[in-house]
């Protein structure tokens, strides 16, 4: 009596192959790109300067800047989730 082995459905093909390439191009960015970004002389003069100030940029989070940017002040008019209705002098 001979056993026969069932075929893995078609999906689980498909699967692997897109989880293999999802880890090789994230590899390739994380072993390849970002050495070779970190090494470009804007960001490689960006970061000797955050370490000559003794700044680990590694742990750095936005309460360590001295000031954050400001907004205009018509973003808050853009922004708003309920916009409330005005009143024209004719309602008053």
């Amino acid at each position: 009596m001979t056993s026969v082995v069932p075929a893995a459905p078609p999906g689980i093909a498909t699967g692997v192959t897109r989880l293999a390439t999802a880890l090789a191009v994230i590899a390739l960015v994380w072993l390849g790109l970002l050495p070779r970004l970190g090494a470009w002389a804007p960001v490689a003069g960006h970061i000797r300067r955050m370490e000559e100030g003794r700044i680990n940029t590694a742990a750095m989070v936005y309460t360590e800047l001295e000031r954050l940017p400001l907004r205009p002040d018509w973003i808050g008019d853009e922004l708003a989730l309920w916009r409330l209705p005005t009143l024209s002098r004719e309602h008053r």
